[in-house]
């Protein structure tokens, strides 16, 4: 009998996969019940003959691979940025995958997040900006974000300017303004862009109180 429903599988290390089952056939990806944009998505096709060849909705491409650290042996990548949803197929059997982009950005120096109140002397050391996924459930603990410029606001005065940066590194007359400042002063860096793996990202502005 021909199985017509997906089933939502939910295991014990709290990762879930879409599994649809036709003649047997099960596709079923290794890593969440999404499909993300920039990465290797890992995805196991079960009980399947092996002279069928699985294919892939337009907006992605399937082909055989592993993606170190999750069971699968094939690969997906999502090449359209705008499509929402690809659909896996194997003979009969098919399964439909929501697609996300990767998690916002967030913005830290040091080990200090936006609204923490930062101590002065945290700049002596911690000269850049960094960008971390923070989402805990996102399973790619490899994937990497860079800062690639920011916009820091200067207040001198009563006046307020703005001073563009390329890159993470916060320049040295930046750095003189922060630890010119008083306890409770508030800084900011907004405009802030980051390199990810599916492009280029805006972040949350970053501000903080001094202490």
């Amino acid at each position: 009998m021909r199985a017509k429903n997906l089933i939502l599988v939910v295991s014990l290390l709290c990762f879930s996969f879409m599994m649809a089952n036709a003649q047997g056939v099960q596709i079923k990806n290794s890593a969440v019940d999404v499909l993300y944009r920039g990465v290797k998505n890992p995805v196991s096709i079960v009980n399947c003959a092996n002279d069928v060849a699985p294919t892939i909705s337009n907006g992605a491409k399937i082909y055989s691979g592993k993606v170190s650290g999750f069971d699968g042996q094939y690969v997906v990548e999502i090449t359209d940025p705008d499509v929402k949803s690809v659909t896996i197929s194997v003979g009969e059997a098919s399964c439909q995958f929501k697609v996300l982009n990767l998690p916002t950005p967030t913005i830290k120096i040091g080990e200090y997040w936006s609204g923490d109140e930062i101590p002065v002397s945290v700049f002596k050391n911690s000269t850049k900006i960094d960008a971390v996924i923070s989402d805990v459930n996102f399973p790619f603990k490899d994937v990497e974000y860079t800062v690639t410029n920011f916009t820091y606001l200067k207040e001198e005065d009563g006046i307020t300017s703005t001073q563009f940066v390329t890159g993470n590194e916060i320049p040295a007359d930046i750095l003189a303004d922060i630890k010119k400042k008083s306890s409770g002063s508030t800084i900011m860096f907004i405009g802030i862009k980051v390199s990810t793996p599916a492009g280029v990202r805006n972040a949350p502005a970053f501000s903080a109180k001094l202490k």
